[in-house]
């Protein structure tokens, strides 16, 4: 265990050595017509977990040949960081071609050699009547949720291990948080502060249809709110319907979401009858046909406040029951307890409980503790 945890520290001190030019430099560059960024963020964190059944998220390896970390519930890991590269060049008539390659970055344990992996990889077209984009995207269904937490793409995330937005805010593919083969068409925003955003995937395969959603975001000065829908283009039940909203300030604020399992949340947490080969992580096509599995609703809120370069936060939600799952009590209840430190505007340390209650009562509490550090350029 001592030296997988020494060998992640390293990969990730050298990870923040080598990209700290960015950080204490302007992240645009000119080159040629082009205006670049160059941006990202670097990540660790030291978790104490007590399980009951199983502590893997994506936060954890998943890599079956390192035993250390399935064993230890102690463990330190710089997985999630990611980088990008974005631009934008002016073509006449108000209009700008941009695009966006990024990667998530990890330090490999075991046999798994994989550094970096496809995050958002698109091409577009920006303009006085919207912004148009082909290539692989984070859906609206994703994007949203994640612009709501706090500590979205940290170890406290309610995305991750307390599992209170539904695993439609991650993983990629068709019909997962960032959609491959995608088309997607954001309208600018109006006056009355409303844009509107629509998404298709082409699907290749001649059985089963594109997947296909969109919705609309409300934005003012003190208040956000949103409406999304999610169809897989699969026969049976495969849709999610999403609405929420946060209404404050920068010193205190409410937040929280409503997601509806029309049968897409059931099959992407892996509930469904049919997903009998338990991958309900799997970064692939979420493409199971004929489910009847829904029910699975997902709801969280949460308040923050702030004061100075301090924020403390507090989440609270829960995962109804699915119906006609795998099995009868999958749902749970679960609430985060966090507190996070801004050095500046590029670095924050935080520190955070978090706690998940099943609804089976032969499955105990799972808990884990967090201390982490984020380097963002």
């Amino acid at each position: 265990m001592k030296s997988i945890v020494g060998r992640n520290a390293i990969l990730w001190l050298v990870l923040v050595v080598f990209f700290s030019p960015f950080v204490c430099h302007a992240a645009e560059i000119n080159a040629g017509d082009w205006m670049l960024n160059i941006g990202g963020a670097l990540r660790i964190s030291y978790n104490q977990e007590d399980c009951d059944d199983n502590c893997q998220d994506i936060w954890r390896t998943t890599d079956t040949n390192t035993t250390a970390y399935e064993d230890s519930d102690k463990y330190l890991t710089g997985d999630i960081s990611h980088i990008f590269v974005s631009g934008s060049r002016q073509m006449g008539s108000g209009m700008s071609a941009v695009f966006k390659t990024e990667w998530r970055i990890d330090t490999p344990d075991g046999d798994d050699d994989t550094i970096l992996s496809g995050y958002d990889q698109f091409l577009g077209i920006n303009s006085n009547w919207g912004l148009f984009r082909g290539g692989t995207m984070e859906t609206p269904y994703m994007q949203t949720g994640n612009t709501l937490d706090p500590f979205s793409n940290d170890a406290l995330s309610t995305r991750f291990f307390v599992d209170i937005q539904s695993a439609l805010h991650h993983n990629t593919g068709k019909g997962r948080g960032r959609s491959t083969n995608t088309l997607r068409y954001d309208s600018p925003i109006s006056k009355s502060g409303v844009t509107s955003q629509l998404f298709t995937s082409i699907d290749n395969t001649e059985d089963t249809d594109p997947a296909f959603g969109g919705g609309f975001i409300y934005t003012s000065q003190s208040m956000s709110l949103f409406l999304q829908y999610y169809d897989n283009g699969q026969s049976g039940d495969d849709e999610a319907v999403k609405f929420g909203g946060k209404v404050g300030s920068e010193t205190f604020s409410l937040f929280g979401q409503y997601e509806y399992d029309k049968g897409l949340i059931s099959l992407a947490e892996g509930l469904s009858s049919l997903n009998t080969d338990g991958a309900n992580t799997a970064d692939d096509d979420n493409t199971f046909k004929k489910n009847k599995t829904t029910g699975a609703d997902v709801w969280f809120i949460g308040t923050s406040y702030t004061t100075g370069k301090v924020m403390f936060l507090y989440e609270y939600g829960r995962r109804k029951n699915s119906d006609k799952g795998l099995t009868n009590k999958d749902g749970h209840t679960a609430w985060v307890l966090g507190m996070s430190v801004h050095f500046d505007k590029y670095v924050y340390g935080y520190l955070g409980y978090v706690e998940k209650d099943y609804n089976d009562p032969d499955k105990d509490k799972d808990t884990r503790f967090t201390a982490g550090a984020t380097l963002k350029f």
